[in-house]
């Protein structure tokens, strides 16, 4: 059986404020952590699914924060790509 890595595919928007809904697109089926910025969340601190194997949409509400911030979707020691977003 082949073992899809993780991958960002896209974060819509890329741009926001706090209380923004935010949805990435990928491959993020096993992803058990995101890394929004410094913070890292675990399973269950999001939303989401997918319709297709191997890829899923993930559903967050924008944190305080502020500049431009890397997210990274983690599992164990695989991580995805870095997409950024940037808060206006």
């Amino acid at each position: 059986m082949m073992t899809m890595s993780l991958q960002i595919d896209s974060i819509d928007p890329a741009q926001g404020k706090q209380g923004d809904q935010v949805t990435l697109t990928g491959t993020l089926l096993r992803a058990q952590a995101l890394r929004w910025g410094e913070e890292e969340w675990e399973e269950g601190q999001w939303e989401g699914g997918g319709s297709k194997p191997g890829e899923a949409e993930i559903y967050f509400t924008v944190p305080e924060g502020e500049g431009t911030i890397q997210v990274v979707a983690v599992n164990g020691d695989e991580q995805s790509n870095a997409v950024e977003f940037t808060y206006v």
